[in-house]
């Protein structure tokens, strides 16, 4: 059984160097709704049985783009917010402060989030218990930090695939799992019993 990850296709929406948290909430609301750039995404000539992707804007073009069949949208696919952890009226800080110190505030459980840790893992795990299994080659296109978070949910299930610290656009991430088969455990089972 093999599930391929892919982030959305990079996003046409330039941001400043300094903001202010207003500054920085604004241009991450242009950035839901902004056209992708599009590029060839070398998809390793697998035929893919099911894709899922997310509904926003950005994964849905790039779900389009790679896989010729009916895509599956799904919510809980949908990028961790990333809200600034602190207001400021007049202070600027540079765009990557705001970036990383949002998702520490979401790892550390912060208030300043819409969504926590742990409530991006249960997301995660229940958007895991309900995809189709019986699928051989399962196609889920996203969002970089849920990619990210997604692959360590998958690692825990006895997927094996790189493990990833950047995620980078329109790439795709392959892991695997070998599944187990009911007559092989019956097999080993009754050879167990006989030797």
């Amino acid at each position: 059984m093999r599930i391929g990850l892919l982030r959305h296709f990079k996003v046409n929406c330039p941001h400043k160097k300094m903001m202010t948290s207003q500054e920085f909430r604004e241009w991450s609301e242009k950035y839901e709704i902004s056209k992708v750039i599009k590029k060839k995404v070398e998809m390793y000539g697998i035929e893919w049985d099911i894709c899922y992707a997310s509904d926003l804007p950005r994964a849905v073009t790039t779900a389009q783009e790679v896989y010729s069949g009916n895509v599956k949208l799904d919510m809980l696919l949908r990028e961790v917010d990333n809200a600034p952890f602190m207001h400021t009226e007049r202070i600027k800080l540079p765009f990557e402060v705001w970036h990383i110190c949002g998702r520490l505030a979401w790892y550390f459980r912060s208030k300043s989030q819409p969504e926590n840790r742990t409530d991006t893992i249960h997301r995660i795990n229940e958007f895991l218990d309900r995809i189709d299994w019986t699928q051989e080659n399962i196609l889920v296109v996203f969002h970089g930090f849920m990619l990210y978070n997604f692959q360590k949910e998958l690692r825990k299930r006895g997927f094996k695939g790189e493990k990833l610290k950047l995620v980078k656009n329109g790439v795709l991430y392959e892991y695997a799992r070998e599944e187990v088969q009911k007559e092989d455990i019956e097999h080993e089972n009754s050879a167990n019993m006989c030797g």
